[in-house]
């Protein structure tokens, strides 16, 4: 069966569109209002939230990366393959007990949880070891016109390597469940709502109080 609307297929689920927003434990479940949010420049951000601190960051290549790097007073890269000051490391291997060790003022992990088994896992480490520390956190927008576009066609927009998508809603209950809150958040590239990707500045609830 093709369903032309979400109305449709709300009524196939004997629940009819004009009532679930007033149903309060449908509503209090299922609909969640996104926050106001500015669109910027990804890169911009970055080096903007890093300049002149110790920068730990996760996912360290690319562009982008050389540009916090180029900004920090002190930097110590972490991905999948060793280089320049940046360290080899399999975030996804809970055999290890700790992350890399750096006395980090800011974390950065960009395009990274959408590539891990484990992301809980690592979230709980991070903030376990960096207790404190604002990370800065970029994803994929699971709602962005590029991927809606690509998926009437029948055809799915999206990295082989992600085993995840993420929206403003999902991101924030990953960060809760594992010792972070949200501080702030912003689109990258496109319109809101509907932009390629999510930044969000996360801290601690420790570190919050």
């Amino acid at each position: 069966m093709t369903y032309a609307t979400i109305a449709d297929l709300r009524s196939t689920l004997h629940l009819p569109a004009a009532s679930a927003a007033a149903q309060p434990a449908y509503a209090a479940k299922m609909l969640h209002p996104i926050p106001a949010a500015d669109v910027v420049d990804r890169t911009g951000l970055l080096v903007d939230l890093t300049r002149g601190k110790r920068v730990l960051e996760f996912g360290a290549s690319g562009p982008a990366s050389q540009r916090v790097r180029e900004g920090a007073s002190a930097y110590l890269g972490v991905d999948r393959t060793a280089s320049e000051s940046v360290i080899g490391f399999d975030l996804d291997d809970v055999t290890v007990p700790d992350l890399p060790a750096f006395e980090a003022e800011a974390i950065v992990c960009g395009e990274v949880l959408e590539h891990l088994s484990n992301p809980g896992h690592f979230l709980a480490r991070l903030a376990r070891q960096y207790s404190g520390v604002p990370v800065v956190v970029t994803v994929p927008n699971a709602y962005s016109e590029a991927g809606r576009q690509h998926a009437l066609t029948g055809v799915e927009n999206v990295n082989l390597d992600h085993v995840a998508w993420y929206s403003h809603t999902t991101l924030r209950t990953l960060l809760m469940r594992h010792g972070y809150r949200i501080a702030s958040f912003c689109w990258y590239h496109g319109k809101p709502f509907t932009a390629e990707g999510l930044i969000v500045l996360a801290e601690t609830e420790t570190a919050h109080g």
